[in-house]
């Protein structure tokens, strides 16, 4: 049952199992352990691993990509919980960017994301103090990242933590500094995720028109 067990474990952290077989082995478990109770340490912590990868399976994202340059890019809110880590790998996500600051734990998301199997970068953001200034060049480093990240054909998956203020600035930023008009670079935006592009603030949308290049 252990050998069925552990085969088991690696199909549900995929998606690969229905939810009424999951159930079915947990019952099997803990018949098997009310049944004999000297199985406790052996099949007792099966059920927590069980239940764990139930919840980290690889669920449908439900996101839009936009290809850009020869990669592809997506946006949205914090990983986790419905936006599972094990789905974006299974989209083909190769790196994500996290505008997080590290007590809204950022680093908890960069840990997770790399145990998936992805890249990360870490980008702490401020919607209310954006970087203006000599430290904007900050924000055109990190664009030059994302364009050879992009360049390469990577998918990139952006987020802060509802995935509308500051994901919506640093992308429409991104947009304009990989050549797209205003027009154009809205109209993206709002592809990538209405709730953003309509909610993200026009202000906000202001401060990444700087980034422009031609």
């Amino acid at each position: 049952m252990k050998v069925q067990i552990e085969k088991m474990l690696s199909l549900i952290r995929k998606g690969q199992v229905a939810e009424g077989e999951i159930e079915a082995l947990i019952s099997r478990l803990k018949a098997a352990l009310a049944e004999n109770t000297a199985q406790g340490k052996e099949l007792g912590p099966y059920i927590r691993l069980i239940k764990q990868a139930q919840k980290a399976q690889a669920r449908p994202t439900g996101l839009s990509w936009l290809p850009l340059l020869k990669g592809s890019l997506a946006i949205g809110h914090k990983p986790g919980g419905k936006l599972s880590f094990a789905g974006l790998q299974a989209e083909g996500v190769t790196a994500v960017l996290t505008l997080l600051q590290e007590k809204e734990g950022a680093l908890l998301i960069g840990q997770q994301v790399q145990k998936a199997g992805m890249g990360w970068i870490w980008f702490p953001f401020s919607a209310s103090r954006p970087h203006t200034g000599e430290a904007a060049q900050e924000v055109i480093t990190l664009y030059e990242e994302m364009e050879a990240l992009l360049a390469g054909g990577g998918r990139l998956y952006i987020h802060c933590s509802a995935g509308i203020h500051r994901t919506g600035m640093i992308t429409y930023g991104l947009l304009r500094y990989l050549g797209q008009g205003e027009a154009d670079a809205r109209e993206s935006l709002l592809r990538l995720r209405s709730v953003t592009a309509e909610q993200a603030g026009e202000e906000r949308l202001t401060w990444g028109d700087q980034f422009a290049r031609g």
